[in-house]
């Protein structure tokens, strides 16, 4: 049975890829400090059927939590996705009230004198530009400096280990062939770098299972990504099996009709720069209410396309008590 057509392709790759304990086991063998690998039982390590993401945030992030014993203990390795094309200055507030509902569930099964787990939080970068947002709470913090030793110890501390794609060569991602190519594809995305020899590495597709070519080749496809392009560059395979294979499956998924069913969605309804109007009128009411917009509230509104529902949100923008009130409404 042919699969759903691809409305967060960034999600959906990501999720198919690592939610293979296999792939998720070499991809954090490979990224995480050796000290700690060598400590993790990875025959443990199992998914946890779970989000803890705000609704809002969910067209610009994802996430996956790993169970995992440490030295006969419990811990979780959890993974956060970031696609959205901004980084958030408060990234470690966000993970804190994320952590906290990991705890909360945990403790609701587990009730005292059982601890808490160790969590290790893991934000994987998809934007094209570094970030230069610190990855420690306590510098979000304010204190004042004749005070600061004082207060410090009272304040919650919190690092997570970040990882931006646009900083990794491509040569550098290790893994499983899999995770390997996915990561590369993430990173090429953005970076308008899908049709590049790494992504076409044939050892790498020849070692991978038709699923996951065919998750490959359908995130290019909902790339800003040519047709004529990926033809030229699919006749570029030296090994004819697996051009051949390729190409079948290209053409299979373009006869599918969902690229080009998703395009004429959009023409049938507003013009692109209509929508844009809308999505801008919908930030400027906020701006005039509330005085800002989140990162995550303009990525939410980039996702929708419908004209109703953005006139609705122009009308809540102003009606809201907060902006947390409106974005309940997203």
């Amino acid at each position: 049975m042919p699969e759903d057509p691809i409305h967060q392709p960034n999600d959906k790759l990501l999720k198919a890829t690592f939610s293979v304990p296999e792939n998720a086991r070499a991809f954090f063998e490979n990224h995480l400090p050796k000290e700690l690998t060598a400590a993790l039982d990875w025959t443990s390590l199992a998914l946890e059927p779970c989000s803890f993401i705000d609704p809002q945030l969910t067209s610009s992030e994802s996430d996956l939590l790993f169970h995992i014993t440490l030295q006969q203990s419990d811990a979780f390795l959890y993974l956060l996705f970031e696609h959205q094309s901004s980084e958030d200055p408060r990234m470690a507030l966000r993970l804190l009230s994320y952590i906290l509902r990991i705890w909360e569930r945990f403790a609701q099964n587990h009730p005292p004198p059982a601890k808490l787990p160790s969590i290790l939080p893991i934000v994987l970068a998809q934007g094209k530009r570094p970030w230069k947002t610190s990855t420690r709470l306590e510098d979000l913090i304010d204190l004042p400096p004749s005070v600061a030793q004082i207060l410090r110890p009272w304040q919650p501390t919190l690092a997570y280990h970040l990882l931006e794609l646009v900083r990794i060569p491509y040569d550098a991602f290790a893994g499983t062939p899999e995770g390997i190519l996915t990561l590369r594809a993430l990173k090429a995305e953005p970076m308008n770098e899908l049709l590049e020899d790494v992504i076409w590495d044939e050892s790498l597709l020849f070692s991978i299972s038709e699923s996951a070519l065919e998750r490959i080749l359908r995130y290019i496809l909902n790339a800003d990504v040519s047709i004529p392009q990926l033809k030229e560059r699919l006749g570029k395979i030296q090994a004819k099996p697996l051009q051949s294979k390729t190409m079948t499956l290209a053409d299979r998924l373009r006869e599918e009709g969902k690229l080009e069913g998703k395009l004429e969605g959009k023409q049938e309804g507003l013009s692109e720069g209509q929508l844009r109007a809308f999505r801008t009128a919908v930030l400027r009411a906020l701006e005039i209410r509330h005085g800002a917009c989140p990162d995550g509230i303009r990525e939410a509104l980039e996702s929708i396309d419908d004209p109703t529902r953005l006139e609705r949100l122009i009308e809540s923008a102003f009606r809201s008590e907060s902006l947390e009130a409106f974005a309940q409404n997203l």
